[in-house]
């Protein structure tokens, strides 16, 4: 199986590489800034591009059978980069024939039932009054993925940490409430165990 990971050069999207090649699966790494070979497992297939280029997007996935996207916002990025980005990932999974996906987001992207926690609530609260508009296009992405007719999966986390080990077993849940700090690491496993055993299709669980 191969996976195509969209962010790979981020903090996190190096974590979810390392995981894809750990539990012996091919990848095809999209990363932004190529410096980020550094980080990433050798052997891998490395693609440099952009997320808002549509053709640099559908080339990246070509010949991979399902979609990690772990795309967040870096200094200066366009304000709505993750809806603009799934927006092309989408267009290029139905162009290449590639049906499953899960992309990761705050918890800040609401749905209902949802029991956030205190610390939850207030931690999104903070984030609407200093930068609003990331929730905005965290919501904008979800809307994206729901629309598309493809096997989807959203994971909300509340807040990400370099600390902890992808062995520590997880819990995820329907509604929260969210735990208070997921490791990436922890991430990156919940995410290739979904992607590849069709776990949570159309569903957004919470990391708890």
């Amino acid at each position: 199986m191969k996976i195509c990971i969209f962010g790979a050069d981020g903090r996190t999207g190096v974590e979810v590489v390392k995981e894809c090649v750990k539990q012996g699966y091919q990848v095809i790494a999209f990363v932004y800034n190529d410096t980020a070979k550094v980080y990433l497992p050798k052997g891998i297939e490395i693609v440099k591009g952009d997320i808002l280029n549509k053709e640099e997007v559908l080339n990246a996935m070509r010949g991979a059978n399902a979609v990690i996207s772990v795309v967040g916002h870096i200094e200066n990025s366009d304000p709505l980069m993750q809806t603009k980005g799934m927006t092309n990932i989408v267009e290029g999974m139905k162009n290449s024939g590639i049906e499953r996906i899960i992309s990761l987001t705050g918890t800040g992207v609401r749905i209902e039932g949802d029991t956030p926690s205190f610390f939850d609530r207030i931690g999104n609260a903070i984030i609407k009054i200093v930068d609003r508009k990331r929730i905005i296009d965290g919501i904008n992405h979800a809307e994206v993925l729901k629309s598309s007719g493809l096997d989807w999966t959203i994971l909300r986390v509340l807040k990400l940490t370099q600390i902890g080990s992808s062995n520590i077993s997880y819990t995820l849940t329907p509604h929260g409430p969210a735990e208070a700090v997921t490791s990436r690491k922890k991430v990156a496993k919940i995410m290739v165990d979904i992607v590849i055993s069709n776990q949570y299709v159309g569903e957004m669980p919470v990391s708890s």
